[in-house]
């Protein structure tokens, strides 16, 4: 799916590049350790220099769906870390979506990842699909791929081609693309990949919790401009974000900084881990470059908020914690 390249048979994704092949699951059983081996894999391909890890496996014998928070899981916060260390990490949402559990799978509840479901041939959503959104309600998978009847290597032969079905056949389409955006962007951080990913996939001003964003245009993410928003060629730049939040964690007081172009209307929000709106703490335009604003938590529960600050359809959102 991504290393073919069998002129008139198979040509992958990016056929070309360099690899690190790391099992890490126990076929014959499913227990915890596996968690751990998935951690060993990750330190393994860092210090090797791995700039994409594509991921097929997901976990949930052993957790809830509150547990898929972005923070609870084991491989989910080794993904977090992994990203911070500089790695694209793409995941299979999971094939749960004829299920009763019905949602994504750990890791791809992490908020770094690049988890991804799958449609069919004609980019209607696979039946199979694990589907958002987190316990703490963020949107889910990021973006899809096809993920039915997707040509690969047949597991049972070293010679043939095969077709087979699954997000773990989405998967390392949208990871080998990703490797595509990174060569041709090598200044990008991690996060900033994934945001033209996402930014630039077929559904990206109206996304759900079936298709994410929708589906992945390499092209396009490649095109992604980080200092405007996507509009009509005549559009005034409006992108933001926000420089820092800190201390993280506080008490009382939250400092947010904000960068954006001045005169561009922004909203700046808190909300629970469940969604529930908390405090307004900005309405209005930015005055200049660089803007700070002040959250005095002085009538809230400790535990983990998010700042959502939106300009027209860019939203971004900080995770925060606040401690008595």
């Amino acid at each position: 799916t991504i290393a073919a390249n069998a002129p008139g048979e198979l040509i992958g994704v990016a056929f070309d590049a360099e690899f690190l092949l790391a099992k890490t699951e126990d076929v014959s059983q499913e227990i915890q350790q596996e968690e751990d081996n998935y951690v060993a894999g990750l330190e393994w391909g860092e210090a090797n220099g791995a700039d994409v890890v594509t991921t097929s496996l997901g976990y949930l014998d052993w957790y809830d769906y509150e547990d898929m928070d972005g923070n609870t899981a084991v491989t989910t916060n080794a993904v977090d870390i992994a990203v911070g260390l500089g790695m694209v990490c793409v995941t299979a949402a999971g094939n749960s979506g004829n299920d009763s559990w019905y949602y994504i799978i750990a890791p791809a509840d992490a908020d770094s990842v690049i988890a991804v479901g799958a449609v069919r041939e004609n980019g209607v959503i696979a039946s199979f699909s694990s589907h958002g959104p987190t316990f703490d309600g963020r949107i889910k998978p990021e973006v899809c791929a096809r993920g039915s009847y997707t040509w690969c290597v047949s597991p049972n032969s070293t010679t043939t081609y095969t077709q087979l079905s699954g997000t773990s056949l989405a998967c390392p389409l949208v990871g080998g693309a990703v490797a595509l955006v990174r060569q041709a962007k090598p200044e990008w951080s991690a996060m900033e990949v994934r945001e033209a990913v996402m930014m630039t996939a077929s559904q990206s001003s109206e996304p759900d919790n079936s298709y994410g964003y929708g589906i992945m245009n390499a092209a396009l993410a490649i095109e992604y401009d980080h200092t405007a928003s996507i509009g009509n060629d005549n559009s005034i730049p409006n992108s933001f974000y926000i420089i820092n939040t800190y201390p993280n964690p506080f008490n009382p007081s939250l400092t947010i900084d904000i960068s954006g172009v001045p005169g561009s209307s922004i909203t700046v929000d808190v909300f629970t881990v469940n969604g529930k709106f908390i405090e307004n703490l900005y309405s209005g335009v930015l005055f200049q470059t660089n803007q700070k604003l002040y959250w005095q938590a002085l009538n809230i529960s400790s535990g983990i908020y998010f700042i959502r600050s939106t300009i027209n359809q860019s939203v971004q959102y900080q995770k925060v914690t606040f401690l008595k």
